[in-house]
């Protein structure tokens, strides 16, 4: 754990979902698996390589990394539905199947709806933190994406969270300082007040930056910011919170 100053008192925690408490990957791979099963495809090993591979690479063209591009900020959830559609017709190019891959595409997001896989010792670090359970902060839940998907996803996080704020709903992506500006807003809190919590540097500590909110990156793999964002603190594991809060 590395701290940046002096810890602060929190009263709202603020936590990112996908690669901070969801394994996107996971999800995604359970989607793709039970696609297939109603499709009748054979499900191998180089069928989900490729879908993976397919996914990433559609995901980066479409500009979805890319959260400063303002084009992007605008069109971020249109360009989320729409950059599925690639991914199948690379697919059935390779794996032929008589499925449009625009319904395909469509049917993959539905199940992307269905309760996600959470990282080992989420739903103890939040449950120590958590006022609704015993501990002493507000939890909320900010992530970029669609509402339908996050919201049932995060499903099994009800439990801890206050509440839950989703960019397609709220109608601006991180790191966008109007997004973090309407949790402020509705939650009535201050900048001061809160500590936002992700694995995106560009997106999680950028945006909270941008609203002169504390953040800390969690890092699992031990990068090196090579980045203008510096968080206030650094963890390479969601447990570490409790050391320090």
């Amino acid at each position: 754990m590395k701290m940046n100053g002096k810890t602060k008192r929190y009263e709202c925690l603020i936590f990112d979902a996908d690669h901070t408490l969801l394994d996107y990957i996971a999800d995604e791979m359970a989607a793709f698996t039970a696609l297939y099963q109603e499709l009748g495809m054979k499900i191998t090993p180089p069928l989900l390589a490729l879908s993976r591979k397919m996914s990433e690479e559609n995901w980066t063209a479409a500009g979805l990394y890319d959260v400063h591009d303002k084009t992007v900020q605008k069109n971020y959830h249109k360009l989320y539905r729409s950059h599925v559609q690639g991914i199948f017709e690379n697919i059935f190019s390779v794996f032929p199947c008589s499925a449009d891959p625009f319904s395909t595409g469509k049917r993959f997001l539905e199940l992307l709806e269905n309760d996600g896989h959470l990282f080992e010792g989420v739903k103890e670090t939040l449950g120590a933190l958590s006022n609704k359970t015993g501990g002493r902060y507000e939890i909320c839940i900010a992530t970029n994406g669609l509402n339908s998907i996050q919201k049932g996803r995060l499903k099994a996080l009800e439990p801890f969270a206050s509440a839950f704020f989703v960019s397609e709903h709220v109608g601006y992506i991180k790191p966008l300082p109007q997004f973090f500006e309407r949790i402020l807003k509705e939650r009535n809190r201050t900048s001061d007040e809160c500590l936002m919590i992700g694995d995106s540097l560009s997106s999680d500590v950028a945006g909270a930056r941008a609203v002169g909110m504390d953040s800390c990156w969690l890092n699992p793999e031990r990068r090196e910011n090579t980045t203008e964002h510096t968080p206030d603190y650094e963890i390479a594991a969601l447990p570490e919170l409790l050391n320090f809060l």
